[in-house]
């Protein structure tokens, strides 16, 4: 189990949408061409750090570590298509794949990629429809509950804490350790037009189901429901940004598998709230998350103890108690330096089977736009995690020097 959710954590931590994104260049897309009102573009970047970690286990085990390692975000390769207006209506579609700039020490011929080798994880594949109704979104993308949290991160284009001191893939960022990962799902979503600064998205999801359900008799016969609905409004030498999420999602232990005698249910439910303040140069976040059932860094990791346990019949579940939060405070010198500080815990509360899970982390970084294209960055993270169902109780610490090129 713990293999599995190392390997789980490898090849999905540490991700965002990143086609428009908030620090990517205004200018960083290529426009390959395009007739008639038609544009395509194409756009990335490739990141890559250094860092000096020091993790010293409940066991009483302690190991330096000197490893290449990209951030928590991989190399993103984003095409995207635009379509003339017509009748009112413009489209926009977009295929984003994400492949690692580093791997683990012990991957066999050095081979970059999620799973130490050479694959090729596909971030987005969706569709927009644009008119004065509002959007209409249809394909895998970032989402929503929990987007605006690792959206703001400022450790997004850092590293955050790591997956181990040796492992290959993306780091964590700050996932597990002041909010739980959004993943990459598949939805049909709609979104009203700006009204005023005030935005409501809503998304019926493919519905989850934990690694190991495979022979369990796990059935989700509803879609997963998630809403988030933000407000920006500017002012003199600042703006104001607040958001609000949704999730929930309903799972049955199927009595009709032929494994257990009675049905049981598992429902995941949590909602998160924002606020992201700047002025002048000065910016301040802060991110708040509760509910049930949703895992300590992955949403419906397994039946393990991350989210919810089961009984051995399988015939009763119960769904654990989530909640954390991180506040970020920076401070941005001419437009082009960032130095930023920040603190954040996840916390899952114990049950009959499970001691509770704690994770928290501190936070200093700065991060430096060079020019248009080039971005360097350096970080120091300290974090605990008690209990955590990948690697125990450990705590790490560790400098982090590196750079993304975007274009």
């Amino acid at each position: 189990m713990k293999n599995v959710m190392k390997n789980k954590l490898a090849a999905v931590a540490g991700s965002a949408i990143l086609a428009a994104s908030v620090s990517a260049p205004a200018n960083a897309a290529v426009v390959l061409g395009g007739d008639d009102g038609w544009e395509v573009s194409y756009g990335g970047f490739i990141n890559l750090f250094y860092n000096q970690t020091e993790f010293n286990y409940d066991s009483g085990r302690t190991e330096d570590s000197a490893h290449l390692n990209e951030g928590l975000l991989p190399a993103f390769h984003t095409m995207t298509v635009k379509t003339p207006e017509v009748n009112g209506l413009r489209g926009t579609g977009q295929i984003t794949f994400a492949v690692d700039s580093s791997s683990p020490k012990t991957t066999r011929l050095n081979k970059p990629g999620l799973l130490g080798d050479s694959s090729i994880d596909m971030r987005e594949v969706f569709f927009n429809v644009e008119g004065d109704f509002g959007t209409v979104s249809a394909g895998r993308t970032l989402s929503l509950f929990q987007r605006q949290a690792i959206l703001k991160d400022m450790t997004l284009f850092g590293v955050g804490a790591l997956a181990g001191p040796d492992g290959g893939g993306t780091a964590l960022g700050r996932i597990g350790f002041g909010y739980v990962y959004p993943d990459f799902r598949t939805p049909f979503t709609y979104k009203t037009p700006d009204i005023n600064g005030f935005n409501l998205e809503l998304g019926i999801f493919d519905p989850q189901e934990p690694a190991a359900s495979t022979g369990v008799g796990f059935e989700t016969d509803t879609p997963q429901f998630q809403a988030e609905a933000t407000y920006t409004t500017p002012f003199e030498g600042g703006s104001f940004n607040m958001w609000a999420g949704l999730l929930w999602q309903e799972m049955t232990v199927d009595a009709n598998s032929g494994l257990v005698a009675t049905s049981s249910n598992v429902e995941s439910m949590g909602w998160n709230i924002g606020v992201d303040l700047t002025f002048q140069g000065f910016n301040v976040v802060g991110s708040y998350y509760d509910g049930e059932g949703l895992g300590s860094q992955l949403f419906n990791t397994g039946i393990g103890g991350d989210g919810f346990t089961c009984s051995v019949a399988l015939d009763t579940c119960q769904e654990a108690d989530n909640d954390g939060y991180y506040v970020q405070g920076s401070y941005t010198f001419n437009g082009k330096t960032k130095i930023g500080v920040s603190y954040g815990e996840s916390t899952q509360d114990a049950d009959a089977l499970n001691p509770s899970i704690e994770n928290q982390m501190w936070t200093v970084g700065v991060y430096h736009d060079v020019n248009s294209w080039l971005k360097v960055i350096a970080e120091y993270n300290d974090y605990d995690s008690q209990n955590g169902p990948v690697f125990g109780s450990y705590h790490g610490s560790g400098f982090s020097v590196g750079g993304f090129l975007l274009w």
